[in-house]
């Protein structure tokens, strides 16, 4: 269950291209390979109101949250953590330029005794169309036609 959560400054869509900042995010956590797909959810929330720093002005932030299931040691988490902040780095660096701005992500694990998520269909929708794509893609290679 990663699901992470970023709220980002006032204005910062204007600079940044966010849409493409939360597929880099989903990227890097199926990367980690310790992240299942069907789990991974991000979203980002602009704030509305904000104030930073001094209050000159000017500034942005990106704040995430990455919440995960139980059951992960504490350098698994580290190595996430780490590959998610790199590539969100390396995704922003070159839009922010010189703008002052500021990164930041919290890991936090979900008690498993106080979660709830029975009702999911997402992870066989996944599996089935993985299932499809790999008979498209062995079809091709044999040159053989879809099943009626």
């Amino acid at each position: 269950m990663p699901h992470l959560s970023f709220e980002y400054s006032n204005g910062l869509g204007q600079q940044a291209d966010l849409p493409a900042l939360a597929e880099t995010i989903r990227a890097a956590l199926v990367a980690t390979g310790q992240c299942p797909i069907g789990g991974i959810r991000v979203r980002g929330f602009e704030a509305d109101i904000d104030a930073i720093g001094d209050g000159a002005g000017g500034y942005h932030f990106i704040d995430m949250i990455l919440r995960l299931g139980q059951g992960r040691d504490e350098a698994t988490r580290e190595a996430i953590a780490d590959t998610l902040y790199s590539a969100v780095e390396d995704a922003l660096r070159p839009q922010m330029g010189d703008t002052p701005f500021i990164l930041s992500l919290e890991v936090q694990e979900i008690e498993t005794r106080f979660s709830r998520k029975g009702w999911s269909t997402i992870h066989a929708a996944i599996r089935g169309r993985t299932q499809d794509d790999e008979e498209t893609r062995s079809r091709a290679a044999t040159g053989s036609s879809p099943r009626p």
